[in-house]
């Protein structure tokens, strides 16, 4: 089985439509890969995947997505945070810093 994933802003995208919209869901509970075109997945990104998970069935329920969905998007601003140190001169205006005193 491949463990290849979409792209994370296609994973977040399908889970708040799966999360939101009634009738994607049913387009998706009928047809995922034609679902997953109408949001803008290329067809090389779904050839990757486990053709599994491209088979016709039922969804979990919305609450549930929308809880995956909110836990993808914690984890993706959680991996994009950076720590920015904020950086003191304490030689500002010495002899021999360069600037002015």
């Amino acid at each position: 089985m491949k463990a290849t994933r979409l792209p994370k802003e296609h994973e977040l995208h399908l889970l708040k439509k799966l999360s939101t919209d009634d009738e994607y869901r049913a387009r998706f509970e009928k047809s995922p890969s034609d679902a997953l075109r109408e949001i803008g997945v290329p067809d090389s990104a779904m050839a990757d995947l486990d053709p599994a998970t491209l088979k016709p069935g039922k969804l979990a329920d919305k609450d549930a997505i929308a809880d995956a969905h909110k836990k993808l998007d914690q984890e993706s601003l959680l991996g994009h945070a950076c720590m920015v140190f904020p950086m003191l001169r304490v030689d500002y205006g010495a002899p021999g810093s360069g600037k002015p005193s």
